[in-house]
């Protein structure tokens, strides 16, 4: 009976963002949270055993990357959803200034 209301409260919650989404014209793309902390978002490649959750650094055997577990997840998910990675630092442009009150 708790994963029947779990499953509910989640499906909701989707179509809440993406109503949100339509109604402020944004793009909200879903993305399977499946495998994130496995894969390696450099290269691709999944490591054949998921990372306990006291591990916090993510490092891939095949291309030797080396990154904060949910840096390395969060990369991954952008990916995913088909957008480019570099730079995920500075993805929203600065703001302009704000009026200043005399």
């Amino acid at each position: 009976m708790a994963r029947k209301a779990a499953d509910a409260a989640i499906a909701a919650t989707k179509r809440a963002l993406i109503e949100m989404g339509r109604k402020h014209a944004r793009d909200v793309r879903l993305v399977h949270p499946a495998h994130t902390t496995m894969d390696c978002a450099q290269c691709g490649a999944r490591t054949k055993h998921a990372l306990p959750l006291s591990m916090r650094t993510y490092a891939c055997t095949v291309c030797g990357a080396v990154s904060p577990r949910d840096k390395n997840s969060a990369r991954v998910m952008l990916v995913r959803a088909g957008w480019n990675p570099d730079g995920v630092e500075g993805v929203r442009p600065p703001e302009p200034l704000a009026p200043v009150a005399a």
